[in-house]
């Protein structure tokens, strides 16, 4: 003789089912975005490494370029004076 199946007995295990599934995918989730925020915390952290190392190495060699207009001025100061004076007037004249 065949038994009859009780009207909720199909649902409770659909309801289950999607159940675990809704928490299935919520933990994929999540999972995901703490991937997606270690990702973007390396890839800031990587950028602001190589953003100070550009700033080092501008500062560097605008200290060199600073040392070695000293030392030109230094060692040919009438030259210098004389450059300067020039490169003002033809300024002077360039915007009048």
């Amino acid at each position: 003789m065949a038994t009859a199946k009780s009207p909720n007995s199909g649902t409770h295990s659909t309801r289950e089912k999607l159940n675990q599934a809704y928490h299935l995918a919520g933990e994929a989730a999540h999972d995901t975005a703490d991937h997606v925020k270690a990702r973007a915390r390396a890839t800031a952290d990587n950028v602001k490494a190589r953003t100070q190392e550009s700033v080092e190495k501008g500062k560097q060699r605008a200290h060199d370029v600073a040392e070695r207009a000293e030392s030109s001025i230094k060692a040919h100061p009438l030259v210098s004076v004389g450059c300067a004076f020039a490169a003002g007037w033809l300024i002077a004249k360039i915007l009048k």
